[in-house]
């Protein structure tokens, strides 16, 4: 399946995520080093969230694009209304989302993360065949530590929800970062 992310262009510039809102990717990846810079000078948490629906490839092969788009806009939406206006949300990937929670530390962010997983699960998408069902989805969760650049943060995030969905989906996984692991 070959989805693409579809932008809306303003002024000769994509800047609109059709599912995840006001800015495209790398309008977010740039804007999270702007946060990275900002948390470093002013010393502020920063949480990362990487969320992803849990085999999101099979719905798309079992029910089809149309329906794998719906649970995308569905979940796109129930996270917007759930996350603070200051926090930014896009698509990273196939069925998966990053959420910036400027700041934010671990233990706030892992609420969040939680609160969404929670919501998540309960809405009901119609397949084609007429049958309802749920989704689940698997995030990976980390803070920003002094001296760590945005392309570490992110990475740092894909490694925790790869843990999540190692060890069953459905669940959030906290990855501490190097300076934190030290101490425990």
């Amino acid at each position: 399946m070959a989805m693409e992310t579809r932008a809306i262009a303003s002024a000769g510039e994509a800047t609109t995520d059709w599912l995840a809102g006001p800015h495209n990717r790398e309008a977010i990846l740039s804007k999270l080093d702007d946060l990275v810079s900002l948390a470093a000078c002013h010393r502020e948490d920063l949480s990362l969230n990487l969320l992803e629906i849990d085999r999101f490839q099979g719905i798309a092969d079992d029910c089809g694009d149309f329906t794998a788009e719906r649970v995308l806009a569905k979940t796109a939406s129930s996270i917007r209304r759930n996350i603070r206006e200051t926090d930014i949300v896009t698509q990273h990937g196939q069925g998966r989302f990053l959420i910036i929670l400027p700041r934010t530390n671990l233990s706030s962010s892992w609420a969040v993360a939680e609160r969404l997983r929670s919501i998540l699960e309960k809405i009901r998408t119609k397949s084609p065949a007429g049958h309802m069902f749920t989704i689940t989805v698997s995030q990976g969760l980390v803070g920003w530590e002094c001296g760590e650049h945005s392309a570490s943060l992110v990475s740092r995030a894909e490694e925790a929800l790869r843990k999540a969905t190692e060890k069953g989906r459905n669940r959030v996984q906290i990855l501490l970062g190097p300076s934190l692991r030290a101490r425990t």
